[in-house]
């Protein structure tokens, strides 16, 4: 987990610090964005979204305010790999951003490579993220699923010397 500030130093929890993230979550593009997000509800942009400074407090930032999945039309590399490891889905799908209103109900098959517009009926095909991403995905990050593995090979390694 990467920090504002060491914690220890700050005497600062990793809890308060993505609460911290999550209550200045695009702030400068909608004032009221941290105070209208509801867990679990899907950002939708347009062209360029994460593009900049590769640091990953900004997937930070959107995951603590509840954001369950990023869809737009493009992204950088940086933010995208930053999302993954932080367990958060982003997909690019050309023509989302002009096809869908605040308040749409959508649906994201991530292992079908399917997003649905219940709200309109639109569907929108993607490339399925391969099997290893997807279980980085599914742990809630590469840190969580590294977790995982690693207790795995521990458990192993237990019983074979048993």
């Amino acid at each position: 987990m990467f920090y504002i500030r060491d914690a220890t130093a700050n005497q600062t929890s990793e809890e308060a610090q993505l609460t911290r993230l999550a209550e200045h979550c695009l702030v400068k593009a909608d004032p009221e964005f941290p105070h209208r997000i509801r867990r679990g509800n899907i950002l939708v942009g347009n062209r360029g979204v994460g593009w900049g400074h590769g640091h990953d407090h900004a997937a930070l930032a959107l995951k603590a305010a509840g954001i369950a999945a990023v869809l737009c039309e493009t992204t950088g590399t940086n933010f995208r790999r930053n999302c993954i490891n932080h367990g958060l889905p982003i997909l690019e799908i050309p023509g989302v951003f002009s096809k869908v209103n605040t308040g749409d109900t959508l649906e994201i098959n991530l292992n079908a490579g399917v997003v649905d517009n219940l709200s309109n009926g639109l569907r929108w095909k993607f490339e399925p993220y391969p099997e290893p991403i997807l279980r980085i995905l599914d742990a809630g990050g590469i840190y969580e699923h590294l977790k995982n593995e690693i207790g795995k090979e521990n458990v192993s390694d237990r019983e074979q010397r048993r």
